[in-house]
């Protein structure tokens, strides 16, 4: 197990993720940051534009970014 910090980030300023969550592994830190921005654009699909820039750092314990997902960009 490990914890991983979901940070949202546009390149001028950061919504920091202060808690994280324990997960098993790397493919699961992915599994749950895609599903997440799945079910932001979800919640409010016109709300893209206002995301336009803005991407999902995943951080591990020590701080480092591990991945990122652009909140503008498709998921495959």
């Amino acid at each position: 197990m490990a914890r991983y910090y979901f940070h949202l980030a546009n390149g001028h300023e950061t919504v920091p993720d202060e808690d994280g969550i324990e997960l098993d592994d790397l493919a699961e830190a992915c599994a749950e940051a895609v599903g997440a921005v799945e079910e932001l654009r979800r919640n409010d699909p016109s709300a893209a534009a206002k995301w336009k820039g803005w991407r999902l750092d995943v951080a591990d314990a020590s701080g480092a970014v591990v991945f990122s997902i652009g909140l503008d960009d498709p998921l495959r």
